[in-house]
């Protein structure tokens, strides 16, 4: 169903304008997750000026969003009947692009109550891997939106999930660890934000894959169902 929609829009300047636009927003989303990680890892949160360029950058993806569910909703006042199944995706998707800016920020809050680098223990090493294996994920979703690739959005979509699951593994090694309450306080926020960061570029993925009924829901029991 995907690659018919991709193909309307092909056919119609201002959603293939919507489509590229979506794009940029998750390349902002890519910036913001790499500098508030960077930020996190490195102690330097209380930077105000390099605070204020992430939230910059979130504004940019808050006003792109607005500016393309106002185009979508004009669109479809217009239009009544065209294209609806392709507005519907892209009103979904671009939501988690912009989700993905907020957790950016929680994350950068992180770094401000930690006062120090997240170093020194076994969590900040497996923290380290899960942002670098998340950061990595961000290029390949963009890229099957973008080329309406549903081989590609299924092999993000299976990343992703199990990156998720890896937050859910941490949290539950923290319920039983003993630690200072702010770094545990600290570390299970972190491991959810991480966790809902994937799960966004997850359901962004799912939109190549899933039909639209059951877009955002990518549990794994749907590669061994059933479609329809």
């Amino acid at each position: 169903m995907f690659k018919e929609l991709i193909e309307a829009w092909r056919r119609k300047p201002i959603l293939v304008q919507m489509c590229e636009e979506l794009v940029r927003m998750i390349g902002d989303a890519h910036w913001m997750f790499q500098s508030a990680t960077t930020l996190l890892f490195e102690g330097d949160g209380g930077d105000p000026k390099a605070v204020q360029k992430i939230y910059d950058r979130d504004i940019t993806i808050n006003k792109a969003e607005r500016r393309i569910r106002t185009q979508l909703v004009e669109h479809l006042a217009f239009l009544p009947g065209s294209e609806v199944p392709t507005c519907l995706i892209l009103m979904s998707v671009v939501k988690d692009a912009e989700r993905i800016g907020d957790y950016c920020k929680n994350i950068l809050e992180i770094s401000g109550w930690l006062k120090a680098p997240l170093e020194g223990d076994a969590y900040a090493e497996d923290f380290r891997a899960l942002v670098s294996e998340i950061s990595d994920e961000f290029e390949p979703t963009a890229k099957c939106f973008e080329e309406s690739d549903g081989t590609l959005g299924d092999t993000v979509l299976r990343k992703t999930r199990a990156l998720a699951e890896r937050a859910d593994e941490t949290i539950d090694r923290l319920l039983e660890d003993e630690m200072p309450s702010r770094r545990a306080v600290s570390y299970t926020l972190l491991a959810r934000y991480l966790k809902r960061v994937a799960a966004h570029l997850a359901n962004i993925a799912s939109s190549t894959v899933m039909p639209l009924h059951k877009l955002d829901f990518f549990d794994e029991k749907w590669h061994t169902r059933d479609r329809k």
